[in-house]
């Protein structure tokens, strides 16, 4: 997300969520980061595959978490994916709804291009679904060299 004035991948009209579950000192267990992908996985999420968490997801459309590090721990984890702006609500709300079944605390960012009119599309969207923003963010400006072409 931090490049996406280089790369791209967050294009207008897509939204992309970062859950960064656990902490140092707390932790997180792939059967939380499994109960969290898998309710993810059902709404058909693109999951970032240049995040390290993907090449222990077996199967991307269950949301299936390889098996053999199930019962293993990490300081924390961060569950990385695009989807269809206008499908953003019913994800958090599913995100509200799986945190109640996880032992874990967690962080959630949401990742959009801001509109002309200076607005964050994601964060009308948060509020909606019962999140409340927080007025911090994190803005590239567009100094990168773009290696794509906007539509």
């Amino acid at each position: 997300m931090k490049t996406n004035d280089v790369t791209g991948r967050y294009p207008r009209g897509i939204a992309g969520v970062g859950i960064e579950m656990g902490r140092p000192g707390i932790s997180t267990s792939f059967k939380d980061l499994q109960t969290v992908v898998m309710a993810l996985a059902k709404w058909g999420v693109e999951f970032e595959p240049n995040n390290p968490l993907a090449a222990l997801i077996v199967d991307k459309k269950t949301g299936k978490i390889n098996q053999e590090v199930l019962n293993e721990r990490v300081l924390s984890a961060i569950i990385e994916f695009k989807i269809e702006i206008n499908r953003l609500k019913e994800v958090l709300e599913t995100i509200k709804e799986v945190s109640k079944r996880i032992d874990t605390v967690f962080s959630l960012d949401l990742i959009s291009r801001v509109d002309a009119d200076g607005s964050i599309p994601t964060a009308a969207i948060a509020i909606e679904a019962g999140f409340t923003p927080r007025p911090n963010t994190k803005t590239n400006v567009g100094l990168g060299r773009p290696l794509f072409e906007e539509a």
